[in-house]
């Protein structure tokens, strides 16, 4: 037994310093350097127009129209396109228009998908500054008066928050949180791996000069990551948020299935992108999970209760301590509570992840999902 618990000790360690000084520690030197966005010329609302791409929307854009009407600033415009919907979804935006600074366009026949949505709706753009929403989110009223305290960068990646109503989508949103809580340390070590197209603001000059959309356009997903990946290659100012006040919110995923689906889209998306720093990671989490899976099988096997359950305390404690942080400053500290679920939840789904990337072919929006 003694060997299990040296086994045992040794990833612990390995596993904490690994995690401190990545998400922790890194943590803090991105809340410093967020201090800095303050200082220099002021990105103004009226320099920013939104776009907002939508397919069968019709459920969530009630909402987001209504946020929208609530807000106190608003920015030069707002872009609506419409993928093909087959709902109600054009008719909602139709009816806005009346009275918001709304431009609806629908895509031509043949054009499909939210990266050609976007594109079309960037040729309509004529301010300093893009921002992209998806449509099945909520803003706070104040988002544009915290949005005008940010000064002039080529790229800001601002947060996108999930949103549960039931212990399973808290349970889906968990790992999201702790992504983020990654990516938020790497961007204060060096730089970030991946962002979110919910909440994405831009230089629109920059955009067409960087954009490669004729490389990856065939691939369903990944607009905001390449995107990102675009500017970062152009060594592009690419700044992230953790402010809460300039976050998005969106529901998480309802069904296991819809879960599943999304997961899929985003891990397929990780090959083509062709980052070292994003494979690296992702690299050396998968060996991480192996080893702690590994270690769980390996004491239930001699039957070494104490090493099992010093394993799965210990390591909950060191994931309390590295991401609680994170947690609390987007204000989803209760879902900690989780912690000893999502422990063995997270290894279940990657793996299972693993075996059903080369075989499912998720849908989104009644779309195969291309991936390559």
């Amino acid at each position: 037994m003694g060997t299990i618990l040296e086994a045992i000790n040794i990833f612990l360690y390995v596993y904490g310093v690994f995690f401190a000084f990545v998400a922790l520690l890194g943590f803090g030197v991105q809340r410093n350097k967020e201090r800095s966005y303050t200082s220099g010329s002021n990105i103004l609302p009226e320099d920013i127009t939104v776009l907002i791409p939508f397919r069968n929307e019709s459920e969530n854009l009630p909402a987001l129209l209504e946020c929208i009407n609530a807000l106190k600033y608003h920015p030069y415009q707002f872009i609506f396109i419409n993928d093909h919907s087959e709902d109600g979804s054009q008719a909602l935006v139709e009816a806005a228009k009346e009275t918001l600074p709304i431009t609806l366009i629908s895509m031509e026949e043949g054009q499909t998908g939210k990266k050609n949505a976007l594109r079309a709706g960037a040729k309509r753009v004529t301010t300093r500054y893009t921002l992209t929403w998806d449509a099945d989110i909520v803003i706070a009223p104040e988002y544009f008066h915290r949005v005008a305290q940010l000064t002039d960068a080529d790229m800001y990646i601002l947060p996108a928050i999930f949103t549960s109503k039931s212990f399973f989508q808290s349970l889906f949103s968990f790992d999201v949180i702790v992504a983020n809580a990654v990516n938020t340390g790497l961007a204060g070590w060096y730089r970030p791996i991946f962002a979110s197209g919910a909440n994405l603001l831009y230089s629109t000059r920059l955009f067409e000069d960087y954009d490669t959309h004729a490389k990856h356009g065939h691939i369903s997903s990944g607009d905001d990551t390449f995107l990102l990946h675009d500017f970062i290659r152009n060594k592009a100012d690419v700044r992230l948020s953790t402010d809460t006040r300039l976050a998005v919110k969106t529901e998480v995923p309802a069904s296991f299935n819809a879960y599943f689906s999304q997961r899929l889209r985003w891990v397929s998306k990780t090959n083509a992108l062709g980052d070292w720093l994003n494979t690296l990671m992702a690299i050396k989490q998968l060996l991480l999970m192996v080893a702690f899976v590994a270690l769980l099988v390996w004491s239930a096997m001699h039957a070494f209760w104490f090493g099992l359950v010093y394993l799965l305390l210990c390591k909950c404690l060191t994931d309390f301590l590295i991401f609680s942080a994170y947690f609390k400053q987007t204000k989803q500290l209760r879902l900690l509570l989780l912690l000893p679920i999502a422990e063995l939840w997270f290894p279940l789904y990657s793996l299972l992840l693993a075996i059903m990337v080369p075989f499912y072919k998720p849908k989104w929006k009644g779309r195969e999902i291309v991936s390559s």
